[in-house]
């Protein structure tokens, strides 16, 4: 008898310590829970994309609402993002808030669609559209729209076409240029800077570019086309025609003008 009740005691003390260890293991699953649960979500680096679309995006996850989670998530998992945005970062400000950097895709020019402006970065892909203009990016005519969203690309069958207008777009910025307007026809691509239509050709150098700011200079105003097509080094001819401008971009300047455009002027 003796023997069986210290093996009911023994019993009765591993069941007791059994439902101790599982107490405290919901105490600290239920203090975590607590503890992590996301209360605030704050969104920095972005520009163009509002704070409100990306944190729509982390937040349909079931698991959001925990910040432990949206850790794991965003560092070792493919997660969702949108169309605008090249990376997120997300990291903890205090275990109830949680902090997104992100980091948008550069946005290269916009097309004129019916009723909105279609922003597009390097590749031709659709980052943004809107009804507002956004200050610095240039027009870019002669592009096919159609009826193209968020996401479309507009460099099918157009991949070089895209690849010097990036080009002309960083050599730009390196010789801090803003043009008003760039046109392509065809392969020819033509930049404005007010009344001087700079004519570039089908391919976009870095000694062509160089060339524009101090011509400029020496213009003073005047209106006609600057032609750089076969520039390739000082010993080249540039030529300008007085108050000429190409016909493509006379024709693209009259033929893009939709009711966004319109209702902006």
């Amino acid at each position: 008898m003796e023997r069986k009740r210290k093996s009911g005691h023994k019993k009765s003390h591993k069941i007791y310590a059994f439902v101790v260890i599982l107490l405290g293991l919901a105490i600290i699953a239920l203090a975590v829970l607590l503890l992590f649960y996301v209360q605030r979500i704050e969104v920095t680096g972005n520009e163009y994309t509002s704070s409100e679309e990306i944190v729509n995006v982390v937040e349909e996850d079931q698991g959001s609402f925990n910040s432990i989670y949206l850790l794991w998530k965003y560092h070792f998992t493919d997660y969702k993002k949108p169309d605008s945005i090249q990376d997120m970062q997300v990291s903890l400000k205090a275990p109830w808030i949680v902090q997104v950097k992100v980091k948008e895709k550069p946005i290269l020019g916009y097309a004129v669609a019916e009723k909105s402006y279609l922003y597009f970065d390097g590749s031709g892909e659709v980052v943004l559209e809107s009804s507002t203009l956004l200050e610095g990016v240039p027009a870019v005519e002669g592009l096919e729209v159609g009826d193209a969203s968020v996401g479309d690309s507009l460099s099918k069958g157009k991949e070089r076409l895209f690849k010097e207008l990036t080009e002309l777009k960083e050599d730009m910025e390196k010789f801090e240029l803003s043009s008003d307007r760039i046109v392509c026809d065809g392969k020819q691509i033509y930049t404005y800077f007010g009344d001087v239509c700079v004519a570039l050709g089908s391919s976009i150098t870095t000694e062509k570019v160089s060339q524009i700011s101090p011509i400029l200079e020496k213009l003073g105003g005047q209106k006609g086309t600057l032609h750089l097509e076969y520039f390739a080094d000082e010993n080249d001819v540039i030529t300008f025609d007085k108050d000429e401008l190409p016909e493509a971009a006379q024709e693209s300047t009259d033929g893009q003008t939709g009711e966004t455009a319109e209702e902006n002027q």
